[in-house]
């Protein structure tokens, strides 16, 4: 009798505690936010690219303005891909030249997730290859270009991610862009890769490793922990491999005194995800990634003129609001149903370990603060 009084109060507190988590949420106040989401990448309905963006959304309860909750499945430009999956049928949302003006005065806020966009051997195929066909949507276009121009006038705040400025984004555009937002991007992107063995590897690119193979007329024989680093223009990769060019073998974001104390983030944080090397002049750099190299490591970096320090979060200095993160920060599978469940983050820590390729710590303690600060902020300066 004992067992079973004991399973029933377990259950009972398995129910009740979601249950009341759920009721806690309910009554939190809303907050209104004119918020666009632009994502030209969307190859599975899971959304991924977005879906963490749209959960903190609903769990801190910004609303549209009719005051019903985001929709990740709707509520954003880009590609949208339709039901069934086997269909491989699909709608654009584009920001359209026509109605550009209309967008400034309907939004305060958008944030340009993913512009890398969908090929056709990725979206129909399913190839992860250098070749991947005719580009379907993506990159960064005029009519972007225009509409980032208007926010940027309008002083509206722009927030964008890795992949802005990178192909398939038409040189013209990237400059203008880079003009306008007071960045430069170097041509160089990144990633920690957790086995450099093409055969056990999860994270290794296809692409990659045949673009060397081309490039350097030589077999790809790493192996191990590394970083891997690419220049799609002059079709160069360098790869950075644990104990031999690297003492720990995942970037590292480290964050100034500023950036600790304005948006609450923590001194560190290991960062796996795609990053690229952006510089600005201009701008208040809130923080950098640091990639841990020995002597033979900085040799490897030098000799293509490659920093080991470089921003990881951009802020604008002065005028119309603007942040670039320098990697890509939102992408994390975040289990959507955990967003109507106040209290959620009281036990982050269940979600995360301290390993440094753990790529929940990083939404969990760094990328969460930081777009929670970011939005009250907002929202504190159009209140007054």
């Amino acid at each position: 009798m004992k067992t079973i009084k004991t399973i029933l109060i377990i259950i009972i507190i398995l129910v009740l505690i979601p249950v009341i988590s759920w009721l806690l949420w309910s009554f939190k106040p809303t907050h209104p936010l004119k918020i666009l989401v632009v994502n030209k990448t969307v190859l599975s309905f899971d959304r991924n690219e977005h879906r963490a963006l749209f959960w903190l959304l609903i769990h801190d309860k910004y609303v549209k303005p009719d005051n019903k909750v985001y929709k990740m499945t709707r509520d954003y430009f880009g590609f949208h891909p339709i039901k069934p999956p086997k269909s491989r049928k699909y709608d654009v949302h584009r920001v359209k030249l026509t109605e550009i003006d209309n967008l400034v005065n309907d939004y305060d806020i958008v944030y340009y997730v993913d512009t890398y966009g969908v090929f056709f051997n990725e979206w129909y195929r399913g190839r992860d290859t250098e070749d991947k066909g005719t580009l379907i949507e993506g990159g960064l276009n005029n009519n972007d270009y225009l509409f980032l121009k208007k926010l940027h006038e309008e002083g509206k705040m722009i927030i964008a991610e890795y992949n802005f400025f990178a192909p398939p984004t038409d040189d013209l555009v990237r400059v203008r862009s880079e003009d306008l937002l007071g960045l430069h991007w170097s041509g160089w992107i990144g990633k920690y890769i957790h086995d450099l063995n093409p055969k056990k590897s999860k994270d290794l690119p296809d692409w990659v490793v045949n673009m060397y193979q081309s490039k350097n007329n030589r077999d790809w024989t790493f192996t191990g922990k590394g970083i891997i680093l690419v220049n799609q223009a002059t079709r160069s990769v360098v790869v950075l491999e644990d104990g031999m060019h690297l003492d720990i073998p995942v970037p590292e974001i480290q964050t100034t005194d500023y950036g600790i104390n304005t948006y609450n983030l923590p001194e560190t944080v290991f960062f796996q995800n795609w990053f690229d090397i952006t510089n600005t002049d201009e701008n208040q750099v809130v923080a950098e990634y640091k990639i841990h190299i020995n002597v033979d490591g900085k040799s490897v970096l030098d000799q293509h003129n490659l920093p080991s320090r470089f921003p990881a979060v951009i802020e604008s200095s002065q005028g119309a609001p603007f942040y670039y993160f320098c990697g890509d920060f939102v992408e994390y599978p975040v289990k959507m149903f955990t967003a109507k469940l106040q209290g959620v983050n009281l036990i982050e820590g269940l979600f995360y370990n301290d390993k440094p390729s753990s790529q929940s710590k990083f939404y969990w303690t760094y990328y969460q603060p930081l777009i929670n600060h970011i939005l009250e902020n907002y929202q504190t300066t159009v209140s007054q």
